[in-house]
Protein backbone atom coordinates (compact mmCIF):
# COMPACT_ATOMS: atom_id res chain seq x y z
CA UNK A 1 0.00 0.00 0.00
CA UNK A 2 1.31 3.46 -0.93
CA UNK A 3 2.86 5.80 1.74
CA UNK A 4 0.24 8.44 2.39
CA UNK A 5 1.47 12.46 2.67
CA UNK A 6 -0.02 15.65 3.50
CA UNK A 7 1.04 18.75 2.03
CA UNK A 8 -0.49 21.97 3.14
CA UNK A 9 -0.19 25.17 1.02
CA UNK A 10 0.16 22.98 -2.54
CA UNK A 11 -1.97 24.99 -4.91
CA UNK A 12 1.20 25.98 -6.91
CA UNK A 13 4.95 26.80 -5.97
CA UNK A 14 7.08 24.82 -4.01
CA UNK A 15 3.88 23.17 -2.27
CA UNK A 16 2.69 22.24 -5.78
CA UNK A 17 6.22 21.14 -6.45
CA UNK A 18 6.57 19.08 -3.72
CA UNK A 19 2.74 17.08 -4.15
CA UNK A 20 3.77 16.96 -7.77
CA UNK A 21 7.25 15.37 -6.54
CA UNK A 22 5.51 12.70 -4.21
CA UNK A 23 3.06 11.22 -5.96
CA UNK A 24 5.65 10.54 -8.75
CA UNK A 25 7.48 8.63 -6.38
CA UNK A 26 4.20 6.26 -5.25
CA UNK A 27 3.23 8.28 -2.28
CA UNK A 28 -0.82 8.71 -2.10
CA UNK A 29 -0.94 12.68 -1.48
CA UNK A 30 -3.45 14.98 -0.40
CA UNK A 31 -2.58 18.63 -1.27
CA UNK A 32 -4.60 21.35 0.80
CA UNK A 33 -4.52 24.96 -0.89
CA UNK A 34 -6.63 27.96 -0.38
CA UNK A 35 -7.17 28.27 -4.28
CA UNK A 36 -10.12 26.73 -5.83
CA UNK A 37 -9.10 23.32 -7.85
CA UNK A 38 -10.20 25.26 -11.06
CA UNK A 39 -6.94 27.46 -10.72
CA UNK A 40 -4.50 25.09 -9.87
CA UNK A 41 -2.37 22.43 -12.11
CA UNK A 42 -4.14 18.63 -11.86
CA UNK A 43 -1.65 16.41 -10.89
CA UNK A 44 -2.00 12.74 -11.03
CA UNK A 45 -1.84 11.56 -7.43
CA UNK A 46 -2.73 14.59 -6.01
CA UNK A 47 -6.14 14.77 -4.44
CA UNK A 48 -6.48 18.52 -3.93
CA UNK A 49 -8.60 19.68 -1.31
CA UNK A 50 -9.49 23.44 -0.91
CA UNK A 51 -9.42 24.48 2.42
CA UNK A 52 -8.60 28.58 3.96
CA UNK A 53 -6.87 27.76 6.89
CA UNK A 54 -7.12 30.89 7.85
CA UNK A 55 -10.52 30.21 8.71
CA UNK A 56 -11.00 29.05 12.70
CA UNK A 57 -13.60 26.23 11.55
CA UNK A 58 -10.78 24.47 8.85
CA UNK A 59 -9.15 22.71 11.17
CA UNK A 60 -11.45 20.74 12.44
CA UNK A 61 -12.90 19.70 8.74
CA UNK A 62 -9.50 18.95 7.92
CA UNK A 63 -9.13 16.21 11.07
CA UNK A 64 -12.41 14.76 10.54
CA UNK A 65 -10.98 14.51 6.43
CA UNK A 66 -8.18 12.96 7.41
CA UNK A 67 -8.54 10.96 10.74
CA UNK A 68 -5.15 9.86 11.95
CA UNK A 69 -2.14 11.47 10.93
CA UNK A 70 -0.77 10.26 7.15
CA UNK A 71 2.86 9.07 6.76
CA UNK A 72 4.05 12.34 6.12
CA UNK A 73 3.08 15.64 6.76
CA UNK A 74 4.43 18.75 4.85
CA UNK A 75 3.76 22.19 6.54
CA UNK A 76 3.97 24.63 3.35
CA UNK A 77 1.11 26.69 3.81
CA UNK A 78 2.42 30.04 4.18
CA UNK A 79 0.02 33.70 4.25
CA UNK A 80 1.78 36.98 3.08
CA UNK A 81 0.44 39.89 4.62
CA UNK A 82 -1.65 42.44 2.44
CA UNK A 83 0.56 45.68 3.90
CA UNK A 84 3.25 46.95 6.14
CA UNK A 85 3.00 45.57 9.65
CA UNK A 86 2.24 48.90 10.86
CA UNK A 87 -1.23 49.18 8.75
CA UNK A 88 -2.61 45.85 9.67
CA UNK A 89 -5.72 45.31 11.91
CA UNK A 90 -6.00 42.93 14.78
CA UNK A 91 -7.95 40.51 12.61
CA UNK A 92 -5.20 40.93 9.60
CA UNK A 93 -2.07 39.64 12.14
CA UNK A 94 -4.45 37.06 13.39
CA UNK A 95 -5.16 35.15 10.44
CA UNK A 96 -1.55 35.60 9.03
CA UNK A 97 -0.29 34.18 12.52
CA UNK A 98 -3.27 31.26 12.35
CA UNK A 99 -2.19 30.33 8.83
CA UNK A 100 1.65 30.18 9.25
CA UNK A 101 2.32 29.17 13.08
CA UNK A 102 -0.99 28.05 15.18
CA UNK A 103 -2.68 25.82 12.20
CA UNK A 104 0.58 23.65 11.43
CA UNK A 105 1.08 23.19 15.13
CA UNK A 106 -2.43 22.60 16.08
CA UNK A 107 -3.02 20.32 13.14
CA UNK A 108 -0.48 18.17 13.65
CA UNK A 109 -1.18 17.76 17.44
CA UNK A 110 -4.89 16.82 16.64
CA UNK A 111 -3.42 13.77 13.39
CA UNK A 112 -0.98 12.81 16.04
CA UNK A 113 -3.23 12.29 18.72
CA UNK A 114 -5.92 10.51 16.51
CA UNK A 115 -2.90 8.07 15.48
CA UNK A 116 -2.11 4.78 16.89
CA UNK A 117 1.20 5.07 18.04
CA UNK A 118 2.63 1.85 16.31
CA UNK A 119 2.41 3.89 13.12
CA UNK A 120 5.15 6.65 12.41
CA UNK A 121 4.42 9.89 11.20
CA UNK A 122 7.22 13.00 10.42
CA UNK A 123 6.48 16.06 10.51
CA UNK A 124 7.96 18.33 8.23
CA UNK A 125 7.75 21.95 8.73
CA UNK A 126 8.85 24.71 6.18
CA UNK A 127 9.95 27.89 7.73
CA UNK A 128 11.99 31.17 6.60
CA UNK A 129 15.25 32.95 7.17
CA UNK A 130 12.86 35.97 7.43
CA UNK A 131 12.43 35.55 10.79
CA UNK A 132 16.20 36.46 11.47
CA UNK A 133 15.59 40.18 9.19
CA UNK A 134 12.37 42.10 10.44
CA UNK A 135 12.30 45.70 9.64
CA UNK A 136 9.08 48.34 9.97
CA UNK A 137 7.02 46.53 6.77
CA UNK A 138 8.05 42.98 7.73
CA UNK A 139 7.83 42.46 10.66
CA UNK A 140 4.45 40.66 11.20
CA UNK A 141 5.48 38.62 8.67
CA UNK A 142 9.06 37.60 10.23
CA UNK A 143 7.20 37.29 13.77
CA UNK A 144 4.71 34.33 12.65
CA UNK A 145 7.68 32.43 11.26
CA UNK A 146 9.45 32.90 14.43
CA UNK A 147 6.86 31.90 16.45
CA UNK A 148 6.47 28.40 14.00
CA UNK A 149 9.75 28.24 14.89
CA UNK A 150 8.71 27.92 18.85
CA UNK A 151 6.01 26.02 18.43
CA UNK A 152 7.76 23.25 15.87
CA UNK A 153 9.85 22.96 19.28
CA UNK A 154 7.63 22.31 21.41
CA UNK A 155 5.75 20.17 18.96
CA UNK A 156 8.93 17.65 18.76
CA UNK A 157 8.76 18.17 22.56
CA UNK A 158 5.64 16.83 22.47
CA UNK A 159 6.46 13.94 20.10
CA UNK A 160 9.99 12.91 22.68
CA UNK A 161 8.00 9.75 23.56
CA UNK A 162 5.87 8.90 20.80
CA UNK A 163 6.41 7.33 17.32
CA UNK A 164 7.18 10.52 15.12
CA UNK A 165 9.57 12.77 13.86
CA UNK A 166 9.29 16.58 13.78
CA UNK A 167 12.02 18.73 11.83
CA UNK A 168 12.34 22.35 10.67
CA UNK A 169 13.61 23.05 6.90
CA UNK A 170 14.39 26.65 6.91
CA UNK A 171 14.80 27.98 3.53
CA UNK A 172 16.53 30.99 1.87
CA UNK A 173 15.63 32.59 -1.52
CA UNK A 174 14.12 30.24 -3.91
CA UNK A 175 13.64 29.97 -7.60
CA UNK A 176 10.13 30.86 -7.65
CA UNK A 177 8.84 31.14 -11.29
CA UNK A 178 7.46 34.71 -10.54
CA UNK A 179 11.22 35.78 -9.07
CA UNK A 180 12.83 34.24 -12.08
CA UNK A 181 10.26 36.01 -14.38
CA UNK A 182 11.05 39.24 -12.53
CA UNK A 183 14.63 39.20 -12.88
CA UNK A 184 14.33 37.78 -16.40
CA UNK A 185 12.62 41.41 -17.01
CA UNK A 186 15.23 43.37 -15.11
CA UNK A 187 17.74 41.40 -16.54
CA UNK A 188 16.48 42.35 -20.50
CA UNK A 189 15.68 45.75 -19.55
CA UNK A 190 19.21 46.61 -18.81
CA UNK A 191 20.91 44.18 -21.43
CA UNK A 192 22.90 41.60 -18.93
CA UNK A 193 22.82 38.44 -18.17
CA UNK A 194 20.06 36.98 -15.93
CA UNK A 195 23.14 35.03 -14.13
CA UNK A 196 25.05 38.27 -13.12
CA UNK A 197 21.36 40.03 -11.99
CA UNK A 198 20.43 37.53 -9.78
CA UNK A 199 23.89 37.64 -8.28
CA UNK A 200 23.07 41.38 -7.88
CA UNK A 201 20.02 40.52 -6.39
CA UNK A 202 21.43 38.23 -4.17
CA UNK A 203 24.24 40.47 -2.46
CA UNK A 204 21.66 43.31 -3.08
CA UNK A 205 19.16 41.59 -0.58
CA UNK A 206 20.79 40.03 2.13
CA UNK A 207 25.03 40.37 2.29
CA UNK A 208 25.17 37.46 4.45
CA UNK A 209 24.23 35.34 1.57
CA UNK A 210 26.97 32.64 0.59
CA UNK A 211 25.65 31.99 -3.12
CA UNK A 212 25.21 33.24 -6.69
CA UNK A 213 22.08 31.20 -7.36
CA UNK A 214 18.84 30.96 -6.02
CA UNK A 215 17.40 27.66 -4.94
CA UNK A 216 15.82 25.31 -6.77
CA UNK A 217 12.59 23.54 -5.94
CA UNK A 218 14.01 20.11 -6.35
CA UNK A 219 17.06 20.56 -3.48
CA UNK A 220 14.15 21.20 -1.43
CA UNK A 221 12.41 18.15 -2.27
CA UNK A 222 15.60 16.23 -1.41
CA UNK A 223 16.05 17.70 1.71
CA UNK A 224 12.22 17.07 2.40
CA UNK A 225 13.34 13.23 1.74
CA UNK A 226 15.97 13.12 3.32
CA UNK A 227 14.78 14.35 7.06
CA UNK A 228 11.98 11.97 6.35
CA UNK A 229 13.86 9.19 5.57
CA UNK A 230 16.20 10.23 9.10
CA UNK A 231 12.95 8.55 11.11
CA UNK A 232 12.39 9.70 15.07
CA UNK A 233 16.10 10.66 15.04
CA UNK A 234 15.22 13.84 12.89
CA UNK A 235 13.23 14.96 15.44
CA UNK A 236 14.14 18.62 17.05
CA UNK A 237 16.60 18.95 13.89
CA UNK A 238 16.44 21.61 11.74
CA UNK A 239 17.67 21.70 8.47
CA UNK A 240 19.12 25.14 6.81
CA UNK A 241 19.08 25.35 3.38
CA UNK A 242 19.07 29.23 3.61
CA UNK A 243 22.64 29.93 1.86
CA UNK A 244 24.23 31.00 5.08
CA UNK A 245 21.44 34.05 5.00
CA UNK A 246 20.93 33.93 8.75
CA UNK A 247 24.84 34.59 9.26
CA UNK A 248 27.11 32.32 10.29
CA UNK A 249 26.45 32.37 14.20
CA UNK A 250 22.80 31.33 13.98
Amino acid sequence: MAQHALVTGSSHGLGAHLAARLAADGWKVTGLGRRPASETRGTPGVDYLQADLSRPETLELITDRLGEAPDLIVHNAVSYPPRPAHELSLVELEEVFRVNALVPYRLSLDLLAATPDTKFTSVIVINSESMFHADRDSGAYAASKAALRVLTGSLADACRSRNAGVATLLLGPLADPDKLAQLRRVAARRGIDEAEITRVFLRKSNPDLVIEELIDFDACYRSVQYLTGLGRAANGMLCRLDGGSAGSLI
